[in-house]
């Protein structure tokens, strides 16, 4: 006996404190895919959580969007309301974050309750879809790093070669840190957040003295044309905060099952949002001073050699450090939709699929700022009432699932009529029509935007709330009973 604890009891503990650890080991290969985390793993603290979403946000992404805001026609003040505007709906990935804690289960895993176990393979293919989509934004972003890198390390023009060389260098290296898994991951983004973070505070203070924040948007425009430009700007801006609306959830799952709502929902606004809009500000900021088709190499101009080199690691490193959740939380999603790979197959596969994307934007479309632009105003057709949809049902049912029926192939009480609900499925047909609708793009123009909103964009202000709206009045009565019982 010691300290009259009886004889064993220790030792029990010791291997209880070992097992905890074994589902998701620090660079070993997590065991865990698209089913529950039990209580006793979940050994991720707040502190940890509120640095891997700054990693994850800390990259020329948002720097790239910021950049857009000007490029489309708006002023600098106009851009920065636009930045403001759609950085607020972080509100939408903090509150779904909470979800992730108090069921335990990723996104695409807990959505089937709301449209069938089949129905939601929709949702999974257009979620895994924007996985692949993002992981090659990200690893473009990546190599125009590596090749402004070759540049000033005396390679001139390193045209196709250095390209591939920071296809293999970025992806390789998110590829395989997200292989490992949820630990490795939160690890490792903790270093890229105080890497990234310092270098974008320099950028910025060496810019803001020279920022011309008088410069004229489309002054062409009339006052309504003006304000649908706006409508835009802010559209483009809210595509980043929704996009993570297939798997805010994913990351938040191993938090203790008792953490904060509080706590969860100001964690993911303060770190995920505020460092968006802090990057998003330095590249609507930067966009005035110059041509920032290229986010790496339009910034050598602005700032000294040193401080461009360290610009350069850190725009590697976003890279990576975005790429890694992305590639993760895909592999999720390729499970939910019942491919019957483990996490780290389905993360090998999806890779694939995101270099051969990689390979046709560098050398067939090659226009990388309309690429992105065309892609995040169609995203927002999809993920706006798929995120409403899916924070209704958590509400509704209290964010309480059964994980053994949100399994079940044959039945159980999500599973509907032959694995499709009818409720999310109308409301996500709903939302997608009031969206396009709304919706004004490069290539698109909704008959809505066209005639009343002079051009401008709703589909970030509509989707969200339409589909949530039809779907809680689809299922006000199935939801008191389920409650109920």
């Amino acid at each position: 006996m010691v300290d009259g604890t009886p004889p064993g009891v220790l030792e029990l503990e010791e291997r209880f404190e070992k097992e905890q650890f074994e589902g998701n080991p620090a660079f070993g290969i997590e065991q865990h895919g698209f089913d529950h985390i039990p209580e006793r793993e979940r050994n991720l603290s707040i502190r940890e959580f509120a640095l891997f979403w700054v990693g994850t946000n800390a990259y020329v992404f948002f720097i790239a969007i910021g950049a857009i805001a000007v490029a489309i026609g708006l002023s600098l003040w106009q851009a920065i309301i636009a930045i403001v505007i759609g950085n607020l709906l972080f509100a939408y990935p903090a509150y779904g974050a909470i979800a992730g804690v108090r069921s335990g289960l990723p996104t695409m895993t807990f959505s089937r309750a709301a449209f069938g176990i089949n129905g939601n393979r929709f949702n999974c293919l257009m979620a895994w879809l924007t996985s692949v989509a993002f992981e090659a934004i990200n690893t473009i972003l990546g190599i125009f790093a590596v090749v402004a890198l070759l540049n000033e390390l005396g390679w001139n023009d390193p045209g196709t070669a250095g390209k591939l060389l920071g296809l293999v260098l970025v992806f390789g290296v998110a590829a395989s840190l997200a292989v490992l898994g949820h630990a490795t991951m939160i690890f490792v983004q903790r270093f890229f957040a105080v890497m990234l973070g310092i270098t974008v505070i320099l950028v910025f203070l060496h810019i803001v003295g020279d920022v011309d924040w008088d410069k004229p948007g489309a002054s062409s425009l009339s006052g309504g044309a003006e304000f649908g430009l706006l409508l835009v700007g802010i559209a483009i801006i809210a595509s980043a905060p929704l996009s993570y609306m297939f798997n805010t959830s994913d990351f938040s799952r191993y938090l203790p099952g008792a953490t904060s709502s509080r706590a969860i929902f100001w964690t993911v606004m303060l770190a995920a949002g505020g460092t968006a809009f802090f990057l998003c500000l330095v590249g609507a900021m930067a966009a005035t001073l110059g041509d920032f088709a290229d986010p790496v190499a339009g910034m050598e101009p602005l700032i000294p050699g040193w401080l461009f080199i360290f610009y350069i690691l850190a725009a590697m490193g976003g890279a990576v450090a975005n790429n890694v959740p992305t590639f993760y939380a895909s592999g999720l999603t390729l499970q939910a939709a019942g491919i019957p790979l483990k996490r780290y197959q389905a993360t090998i596969l999806d890779s694939s699929v995101a270099t051969v994307i990689v390979l046709y934007i560098l050398f067939v479309s090659e226009d990388f700022q309309a690429t992105l632009n065309d892609f995040l105003s169609f995203l927002l057709v999809w993920i706006g009432p798929f995120a409403g949809i899916w924070l209704a049902d958590n509400v509704l049912r209290r964010f309480v699932y059964d994980p053994a029926d949100l399994h079940r192939l044959d039945g159980g009480r999500y599973y509907g009529w032959k694995g499709f609900r009818t409720p999310g499925l109308v409301a996500l047909v709903v939302g997608a029509i009031v969206c396009f609708l709304t919706l004004s793009a490069p290539k698109y123009q909704g008959p809505l935007s066209e005639s009343l909103l002079s051009n401008g964009d709703l589909t970030w202000l509509l989707g969200p709330p339409v589909g949530a709206l039809v779907y809680v009045l689809l299922t006000r009565r199935e939801m008191r009973k389920a409650v109920a019982q």
